[in-house]
């Protein structure tokens, strides 16, 4: 064998979670498709209630519009985004801007313009209304340039004009003038540079000139800048160009002036700055540092050709810590609502949340994949990865070393090292797939005790090494005889992994658990737990033989019974890689989802994931080691070695509170649907009713606190009335929606999950009345009930009434029907009574010898006849008592054709009138009077007699009309004189008008009134 040379390599690896006080980085990042609407942001600022607001240009218009750009605010809740519309500025286009706090629940926005002086407007954060402050906006032109600055508890404004420096206050929409001084001379362009604060005045001066005031914390001027006001190391007098950030030392107050250096103390005693010596190299090349207020931390920012820097810095006197640094792209902006927790990074359409985290978890090896770890001497262990390379690892130090072994000319590669074992020479067994290698403690490889074993799971017990191999064999190394034997077994067993308590070996393979001691070999499967699930094995002596499977499960082997008893009554739900205890019995588990701590006893479970400090969640197999001495736990994971000590190490209780950020639903008074988001309407609403015709609504969440909201996910569930349902998930920055909701009172639940699926914060509810459509309410089916019932009683009490109406009315029928019936009878009777009457008369005329008499008999029967042709018509028709008069004068018409010889033309006009019997008598008595005249008195020289009858109803009269076109003669015969008279009674009978025109033919005309 060649001779082997051992080689040492260090590399000095910038790991940030040990160099930065394990202080560990979350990052998120938003753009435009998550809703981050602003390509240039000009000034981000989170308020008291804990949201972003980001004023910048709108994408949308820089994709979209040549020319000027629309100036937009957006609020973010970490999650989320909305955006609210600035206020109209008419005609003045805005260039810049930027936030500046008020007092709780306000801000102050300040608009600068291209043409026109800058405008402050007023925002109130919890109902979101923005207003001008007119006080301010509304100032004399001769006021130039502002600058807000806060001191006290006030917000405070400085001034200039082209000849005085002003001091104002402002309060919400109030603008009060304080005070005011000259200038040693006018000033045409007096630009303020940027206040220099500190708890007992306040220094404000021009940008570029010699101009400068100290004020008092009201506001009021003390007095003028001048060069004895600062005074360097060697007594030298300047008046400072530029004042850099002022910061706290103790109970002193520090600035750096030009480019001096050193800083500069403000001495009270001398009432000047004085040059502090040998301050420069720890503080010069940070004079652009953001203090926080209580001046204890500080950011910093250094540009670069293509890139900046951000730097975190914690201040102890003039000590600083780098905390951490992050690159990000140049023209930024910066916001934190605490330092040292969280930070927003704007640039362009970007939006970059960072989450700082103090943990008592190191990280070692980021990147490589952990396989096996041991202990070499106090603080330093030896690690194996998974692509063959061996570190040293001082936990003390927070180094990594490689560790590299070569001979002269090659390299000599350990692929998946499958176990590392120290000798109680403290020499190093270290084996790859095949081979055993002997090191030395200072890492010189041992000639000639390189062990040949095949296998790739390894465990030492004793003097004894056990190994197998991919094909299912086991072997057995005796490091005394240096004998090799291969385990007689039936057929071939996979082993995961080994574990021992001593006397035998034990190990979780393809058939269940295999136990072999004294030569007899055993495997053991079980009924409740598939063999496919077990995936980790530890003997512990606090604990007995445990097993855990790939779903979170941890059993208990009985070596007596060969049965599995569960150790933890639940599930983890996640795959556990392996298990160590400490001292107090705790198990610790390195799972596929962080590491977890179980107290058996209190039943108690603890995990630990990215928000704890936890570099890597997903563990691996054979890499959990727990250090004898000391009792601190190393845990291997995907990308990197875990380092805590247990009894240091507490779950990182961050405290959050999921929020409602935005309820959308319709509003029926303004008929729009409405995106509530105001922290007004949120803190205040506990209630929300969908109108019947719109019934759905919308909900966002996010959490405030020291935590990315990105990291939360929420589960929701609507409760209705009796009502039991599930469980949904929904994640950051995801709506909620419901539609379509019955008619009912729900109850909106959400809760907060973090990565390991456990609660955060408390649960919060919104109670949701989805109204019914008004036909489908309570009352209005009480009312239509009511009036149903009403109905009902109405119909039955009509129909009892109907009822003996009907039974009235068919006795009334009946006795109508025999009275018709009776009538007919009557009326037939009557008929045939008359004309029995006017046959005796015929048979009178036809006896009768006088003339004279003759025609009297022949008159009289005539009318009999006309009385009768009645009584034959009430007989014949479906009307008792009604008779149609067209008919009526039809029948005296056929009567006297037959009468007669004379061949007269009749010409009728008449409607279809109806005349009760009461009027029809006496109407057909005159009819036959007027026919019987025309036929004896008026045709006797006639040649082609006509005789011409109307008849119609005009309103509520009856119009007659009678003529012939017969000879008239005024000379009344007596017969003719007893034939008016009966016209003349027949038409009294009738209460009518009757008129006779003299003329040498007759006409008669006759109105008569209705019966109606």
């Amino acid at each position: 064998m060649k001779k082997l040379l051992f080689i040492l390599f260090l590399y000095g690896i910038p790991l940030w979670s040990q160099h930065q006080g394990s202080v560990l980085t979350s990052k998120s990042s938003f753009s435009s498709i998550d809703g981050y609407l602003i390509s240039k942001p000009y000034q981000a600022i989170y308020d008291t209630t804990g949201w972003l607001w980001i004023l910048g240009e709108n994408n949308l218009s820089n994709e979209y519009i040549l020319g000027e750009r629309e100036v937009i605010i957006q609020r973010f809740d970490g999650a989320n985004f909305f955006t609210l519309k600035l206020p109209d500025t008419f005609d003045k286009k805005i260039e810049d801007g930027h936030f500046f706090k008020h007092k709780a629940n306000g801000l102050y926005l300040k608009l600068f313009y291209k043409t026109a002086r800058a405008e402050f407007f007023y925002i109130n954060t919890e109902t979101l209304e923005i207003k001008a402050v007119k006080d301010y906006n509304e100032l004399n032109k001769n006021y130039l340039f502002s600058e807000a600055y806060t001191t006290g508890g006030l917000t405070l404004l400085a001034l200039t004009s082209k000849d005085k420096f002003y001091s104002a206050a402002l309060d919400k929409l109030k603008l009060t003038l304080i005070d005011s001084v000259p200038f040693s001379k006018p000033i045409s362009e007096p630009i303020l540079a940027d206040p220099v604060t500190t708890n007992d005045f306040t220094i404000i001066k021009l940008l570029s000139e010699k101009e400068g005031y100290f004020l008092n914390k009201e506001g009021k001027f003390l007095k003028k800048i001048s060069e004895g006001d600062f005074v360097t190391a060697n007594g030298t007098h300047f008046f400072p160009q530029a004042i850099h950030s002022c910061f706290k030392v103790g109970d002193a107050f520090y600035v750096y002036a030009d480019d001096t250096g050193n800083a500069f103390k403000f001495d009270k005693t001398l009432n000047k700055f004085t040059e502090t010596p040998n301050t420069g190299n720890l503080l010069s090349s940070n004079k652009t540092l953001k203090f926080t207020p209580d001046f204890k931390h500080a950011l910093s920012t250094g540009v670069f050709r293509d890139h900046s820097v951000i730097a975190l810095y914690k201040f102890t006197d003039f000590k600083n810590e780098l905390l951490t640094k992050m690159e990000v792209k140049n023209s930024f902006e910066t916001a934190y609502k605490e330092f040292g927790k969280d930070l927003v990074v704007l640039h362009g359409n970007t939006l970059e949340t960072y989450f700082f985290i103090k943990s008592q978890i190191k990280t070692f090896l980021k990147g490589e994949s952990v396989a096996t770890i041991n202990k070499l001497t106090e603080n330093n262990y030896i690690v194996a990865t998974e692509t063959g390379r061996i570190y040293r690892v001082d936990v003390k130090n927070n180094t990594e070393e490689r560790i590299e072994i070569q001979d002269a000319t090659t390299g000599l590669a350990i692929n998946s090292s499958r176990g590392i074992f120290i000798e109680k020479d403290n020499s190093i067994l270290i084996g790859d797939a095949g081979n055993f290698y002997s090191l030395d403690p200072n890492f010189r490889l041992i000639q000639n005790k390189t062990l040949k074993i095949p296998g790739e799971q390894t465990i030492k017990i004793r003097d004894t090494l056990y190994s197998a191999d991919h094909e299912g064999a086991i072997f057995k190394y005796s490091m005394h005889d240096k004998s090799l034997t291969k385990l007689t077994n039936k057929g071939a067993v996979q082993v995961k992994e080994f574990t021992t308590d001593g006397s035998k070996l034990y190990a979780i393979s393809n058939k269940g658990i295999f136990e072999y001691g004294n030569g007899i070999f055993n495997t053991y499967e079980f009924e409740t737990v598939e063999t496919d699930h077990l995936l980790s094995i530890k003997y512990l002596e606090s604990h007995g033989l445990l097993v855990s499977t790939k779903y979170g499960e941890i059993y208990r082997f009985d070596t007596s019974t060969k049965k599995l008893k569960s150790f933890y009554e639940g599930s983890l739900n996640t795959s556990i890689m392996g298990m160590v205890a400490d001292a107090s019995g705790t198990l610790w588990l390195n799972t596929y989802s962080g590491i977890v701590s179980l107290d058996p006893s209190l039943k108690k479970v603890s995990r630990f994931t990215a928000k704890d400090g936890l570099h890597e969640v997903k563990g691996n197999m054979l890499s959990t080691y727990r250090d004898e001495q000391d009792g601190s736990i190393l845990m291997g994971s995907q990308k990197g070695l875990s380092y805590f000590k247990p009894g240091e190490l507490v779950e990182n209780k961050v405290k959050v509170q999921p929020q409602f950020t935005s309820i959308s639903l319709f509003n029926s008074d303004t008929n729009h649907w409405e995106v509530n988001t105001s922290p007004d309407f949120l803190n205040n609403t506990r209630k929300i009713v969908l109108p019947s015709e719109y019934r759905r609504f919308s909900a966002t969440l996010s959490v405030f606190g020291q935590m990315n909201p990105r990291d939360i996910k929420f589960r929701y569930r609507l409760l209705g009335n009796g009502n039991t349902s599930n469980w949904f998930t929904n994640y950051s920055g995801k709506e909620i929606l419901y539609a379509n909701l019955s008619a009912e009172t729900y109850d909106l639940q959400v809760e907060a999950l973090n990565s390991s699926n456990q609660k955060i914060g408390e649960r919060i509810s919104l109670e949701v009345i989805s109204k019914e459509v008004f036909y489908k309410t309570w009352w209005f089916i009480l009312l239509l009930l009511f009036l149903i019932s009403i109905s009902v009683f109405y119909l039955f009490y009509q129909y009892k009434e109907k009822q003996v109406l009907f039974a009235k009315n068919r006795i009334a029928v009946n006795e109508a029907k025999i009275k018709n019936v009776m009538m007919l009878e009557i009326h037939h009777r009557i008929k045939n009574n008359l004309q029995i009457v006017s046959g005796l008369l015929g048979l009178q005329i036809v006896n009768s010898r006088n003339d004279e008499l003759k025609e009297k008999l022949q008159d009289s029967q005539s009318r009999i006849e006309s009385i009768a042709g009645i009584h034959n018509l009430l007989y014949n028709s479906s009307k008792q008592n009604l008779i149609p008069v067209k008919e009526n004068i039809e029948n005296s018409i056929d009567y006297y054709k037959k009468l007669f010889p004379i061949n007269a033309t009749y010409h009728l006009n008449i409607d279809a009138s109806i005349l009760d019997i009461d009027q029809a008598t006496p109407f057909s008595l005159l009819l036959n009077e007027l026919i019987n005249n025309s036929y004896k008195h008026a045709f006797t020289k006639t040649e082609n007699p006509e005789i011409y009858i109307h008849f119609e109803k005009q309103g509520n009269k009856y119009v007659f009309k009678y003529s012939d076109n017969g000879s008239f003669n005024n000379e009344k015969s007596p017969k003719q004189a007893m034939g008016m008279k009966i016209i003349e009674m027949m038409n009294k009978q009738l209460k009518g008008n009757l008129s006779i025109e003299n003329s040498t033919s007759f006409k008669l005309t006759l109105f008569f009134p209705t019966n109606e």
